[in-house]
């Protein structure tokens, strides 16, 4: 594990247990995890004891291995080996050293955070390699299942509209989204004011925001009216 994970992990684990402490209080049912990760954030949702089902979405193949490893006899969560995107079709993942940083998307080679994070993982590059992975879409993935009373969370390093976009169908009936912004620009294409635009379009208003305790990012939660 590198240093910067082992420095960030206690406080990933402060800030998500904030955010546990405002969702359990919210009327949900369901909980999609868009970039799980090792589970992190599902682990902490885990404790939310009215929410009966759990779709957690990974795609990087050995990351998926230590999420199955953890929740895979758990009745209550279901777990995805793929990326969630606007399009069912199969893309590069770039694998970064940290590997909560690998993307779909492109970045900023200029961004000074990025250029900072590499030197504290002690890489060159800001990805060490990259593979095939197969996308779906929420839209395609929860079709037949309601998800009335459910939180979207979504976690996917500048990749966040495209699975926006793939959710139109599905946002009519999703009570809430949390979405992770990142303060800067490090990636390309990639505006956040995008994001609450395509929200507001389907009634979505933000009602809280977590900001993370190294002040680098918030996550923002959004409420259907």
């Amino acid at each position: 594990m590198p240093l910067i994970e082992k420095i960030v992990n206690p406080l990933s684990t402060f800030h998500h247990k904030r955010i546990f402490m405002h969702l359990r209080d919210l009327d949900i049912d369901k909980i999609i995890d868009v970039g799980a990760h090792k589970g992190e954030f599902l682990e902490n949702m885990l404790k939310i004891q009215k929410v009966n089902s759990f779709y957690a979405f990974e795609p990087q193949k050995n990351i998926f291995k230590e999420l199955s490893k953890k929740f895979a006899r758990n009745k209550k969560v279901k777990l995805f080996n793929c990326a969630i995107d606007k399009e069912i079709s199969s893309k590069k993942l770039k694998i970064n050293k940290i590997s909560m940083k690998s993307s779909l998307a492109e970045v900023n080679e200029n961004s000074l955070y990025l250029k900072f994070i590499n030197f504290l993982a002690q890489s060159k590059s800001n990805f060490e390699g990259e593979y095939e992975v197969q996308t779906n879409t929420v839209d395609k993935i929860f079709e037949g299942i309601n998800l009335q009373k459910s939180l979207l969370k979504i976690d996917v390093e500048g990749f966040e509209i495209n699975v926006i976009k793939g959710s139109q169908m599905k946002l009519e009936e999703i009570s809430f989204i949390l979405l992770e912004n990142q303060f800067g620009n490090h990636f390309k294409d990639n505006n956040f004011k995008d994001i609450i635009k395509l929200l507001s379009e389907q009634n979505f208003r933000i009602c809280k925001k977590f900001i993370f305790p190294t002040l680098h990012y918030q996550d923002i939660l959004f409420r259907k009216i």
